[in-house]
């Protein structure tokens, strides 16, 4: 039987918008599965939340819907539309099969906003339609949306944009509202956003070169995901562009992003210990290395957007003066055949271990050996990419596909994916089972849902397949899964007595938390803000776009998708407190 998914979405939606007009938290409720997810990006409170669960739920509405309530949706929402006639967001059958989602805004009496609902039918033989999900967000503040494109024509063509430029340039530079530290894909993006938001950012950027923190790496890494995925903010790439971008590609597509972008960056620039905060201006003084020249501004924020990653992480291992071979973590890695006709371990079992110890293979190593020391999700290209070709597809605009992916809440997508766990360890059983009998030991991650979760919980650590698993399954590279207990002057002795000869050990260990190095330049500072990275309870990354408990202080976290989505929140929390709806503290 055919659904007329119109008419369901619209008659759910009827009392839905009903219910919010009318302040009835318990009437929105009962429109919920008992098993529901709502999430909210900014309209009941100043933050970003996940509640799952009748009781949830119940408890947030009342809360922020009460008359004493300061939150905006206390103001009222209304206007509530239903998105009929959106070419992406008109009601249409959901990705549960059976289901109905629909895409609608709304107002508050200070901002602009969206949502998106999935509908299924009850089971209890009525056979009643309810929200299995419901995002809601703010869009833009009243009065302060975003500018769009520019005219290009400037004082009757009797200025050049060269010195438009410049003349905006020296006045950001001279008083920035915010620092952005960082000018890698997430400080671009921030700040290409907060430029269309009416938002002055200057990024300092400690390399020479933007995207140098790409280029610095080894030659043959390639993103391992599709540039649908990880397209820039309001600059999509050519048509022509490989599916999975090469290292040099994308750094140098960062370089001319800035320029395209009109971003003021200071480049061989990073802030020097110690910014202080003053609590009366609301503003922060920092002074800044750039160049060997010292300058000090007074940002009234200041964003980090250097990832969770902070400095890389080696271990520290007994014996290590008395090695007479190389050792070098693996953000040192260049690619050059420079270990070729030599006894190669590596010593990681995530990304980075799997292409550096593909790559020494294929430039002649003598030998190659991985040591894992703990089980490693592993899931083949294929499997991910059809996965994130479901969202992120060629055909679909990037803001439809990321906000759709924002509808799914991050742990009612864990759970989908260990529903399915069977499934995915059936498609790639071959690689799987293959590594398995080399020596490795591999699962589906610690609860079985794959690749995905671990990117966004830990954001590294993981092992998708790009063609290391054939030389690993076929002996031609090996696998060991040991710790270390010390390294010798020609190698290394393990945990398990095994003597392993190496003339180059290579650590594809990862990287410490971006607040361990931060707190060097922030001292005490930073001790208010909370975590880095991570999920909390509801499934939100910690610290991410939103208060960290230190006014006047965020991280800009997470991969491409995130800071493209996330930074539009980031950009409404500051236009809110600057027009004093928002504390600094949400």
């Amino acid at each position: 039987m055919s659904l007329n998914y119109s008419e369901i979405a619209s008659t759910w939606f009827a009392q839905f918008s009903r219910s919010l007009e009318q302040k009835d938290p318990t009437g929105c409720v009962s429109l919920f599965h008992p098993n529901g997810w709502f999430r909210d990006l900014l309209v009941f409170t100043w933050n970003l939340r996940t509640l799952s669960g009748h009781a949830q739920i119940l408890e947030y509405l009342s809360s922020n819907m009460h008359p004493d309530s300061e939150s905006t949706a206390a103001m009222a929402i209304s206007n509530l539309k239903l998105g009929l006639n959106d070419t992406y967001f008109k009601p249409s059958p959901g990705d549960i099969p059976g289901s109905v989602t629909s895409g609608f805004t709304f107002s508050t009496p200070i901002a602009s906003g969206r949502g998106l609902f999935t509908l299924t039918q009850t089971d209890d033989g009525l056979g009643e339609w309810k929200a299995f999900t419901v995002l809601m967000s703010l869009e833009s503040l009243k009065g302060h949306e975003p500018m769009g494109a520019e005219q290009g024509v400037y004082h009757g063509q009797s200025m050049c944009w060269s010195e438009v430029r410049e003349q905006r340039a020296r006045m950001v530079e001279a008083n920035p509202q915010v620092l952005i530290v960082g000018a890698g894909q997430n400080g671009l993006q921030v700040a290409a956003r907060f430029k269309q938001m009416g938002i002055s950012a200057l990024l300092v950027e400690k390399n020479k070169r933007i995207g140098d923190q790409w280029r610095n790496r080894y030659s043959s890494l390639t993103l391992h995901t599709t540039k649908e995925h990880h397209t820039l903010l309001y600059q999509p790439y050519p048509e022509t562009w490989p599916r999975f971008t090469p290292r040099d590609k994308l750094a140098d597509w960062l370089e001319q992003y800035a320029i395209s972008q009109d971003l003021v960056v200071w480049t061989q620039s990073q802030p020097l210990p110690t910014p202080s905060y003053n609590e009366e201006k609301k503003e922060w003084t920092v002074s800044i290395n750039r160049n060997g020249q010292i300058l000090t501004i007074h940002p009234k924020h200041i964003v980090l957007a250097t990832g969770t990653q902070g400095g890389p992480y080696t271990p520290d291992i007994a014996g290590h003066d008395l090695f007479k071979g190389h050792t070098l973590h693996s953000q040192s890695y260049t690619g050059e055949p420079q270990f070729a006709d030599k006894r190669a371990v590596v010593v990681g079992t995530g990304n980075s271990g799997a292409d550096i110890a593909l790559d020494l293979h294929v430039r002649g190593a003598q030998s190659v050996t991985i040591l894992q020391r703990s089980s490693t999700c592993v899931q083949s290209a294929k499997t991910v990419v059809d996965g994130m070709d479901h969202v992120w597809a060629p055909d679909v605009p990037t803001e439809v596909a990321d906000y759709r992916a924002a509808g799914t809440p991050f742990n009612l997508m864990k759970q989908v994916f260990r529903e399915h766990k069977d499934e995915y360890w059936a498609k790639d059983k071959d690689i799987l089972e293959g590594l398995i009998k080399a020596g490795m030991n591999v699962d589906l991650g610690p609860d079985g849902s794959g690749i995905w979760p671990l990117v966004y919980e830990r954001g590294g650590g993981e092992w998708m397949d790009v063609g290391c698993a054939e030389y690993v399954i076929s002996g031609k590279i090996k696998v060991k899964t040991s710790g270390i207990k010390s390294f010798t002057e020609t190698g290394l002795v393990l945990d398990d007595g095994t003597v392993l000869d190496a003339d180059v050990v290579i650590f594809a260990t990862g990287f410490v938390n971006i607040r361990t190095v931060m707190k060097e330049i922030f001292g005490d500072t930073l001790e208010k803000a909370g975590p880095a990275g991570g999920v909390d309870e509801e499934g939100e990354m910690k610290g991410a776009y939103r208060s960290t408990g230190q006014p006047g202080l965020w991280y800009a976290l997470g991969d491409f998708q995130m800071s493209r989505f996330e930074s539009k929140l980031l950009a409404i929390q500051l236009q809110a407190i600057e027009l004093g709806y928002m504390s600094q503290f949400g």
